[in-house]
């Protein structure tokens, strides 16, 4: 740096013009910065695993064979909820990521790219896995009430056998 910038920011700081932060501040928002986007990529993989398990348990890919109203019976039956829940947590994920410097100066769109393609990859093997029906199982079994997960495991994603109100 050269003297005339350091002549020029301590007369700046002298003014109170620019105020001194602490160390311990920076460090702070970073930590706090690398959980957020940590929690959401997290969060972000379970409600998309949460999201295809409903589609597969409630047959909705299967009646798109059937009938003449296809479009209509797959839109009436899609969870919105759990869509608008995605969607905010997506530009969640979009505003936590600009805040990094491994964005800075590269093409924002790739990155995003990436990362959603690496979260669509973790739900799908949490969703091949045996963690949705042993959840389910286990909600129904302890008759415990978490409050969108029972009613959404339990009530929501019926499986075509087990289902009576499925027509």
């Amino acid at each position: 740096m050269s003297n005339s910038i350091k002549k020029e920011l301590m007369q700046k700081i002298r003014k109170d013009e620019i105020s001194m932060r602490a160390r311990w501040l920076f460090v702070a928002e970073r930590l706090g910065l690398q959980g957020g986007l940590a929690l959401t990529i997290i969060v972000l993989i379970f409600l998309l695993n949460a999201f295809l398990y409903y589609i597969k348990s409630n047959g909705l890919l299967m009646s798109l064979h059937f009938g003449d109203s296809i479009w209509q019976n797959l839109l009436h039956s899609l969870p919105y909820d759990l869509i608008l829940i995605i969607i905010a947590f997506a530009i969640v994920l979009n505003i936590v990521i600009k805040k990094f410097d491994f964005s800075y100066k590269r093409p924002f769109i790739l990155i995003m790219i990436a990362f959603i393609g690496t979260i669509m990859f973790f739900s799908t093997l949490i969703f091949y896995s045996n963690f949705n029906h042993s959840l389910r199982r286990n909600l129904e079994q302890s008759m415990m009430d978490i409050p969108f997960l029972t009613d959404f495991y339990v009530n929501r994603c019926c499986m075509r056998s087990m289902c009576q109100n499925f027509k």
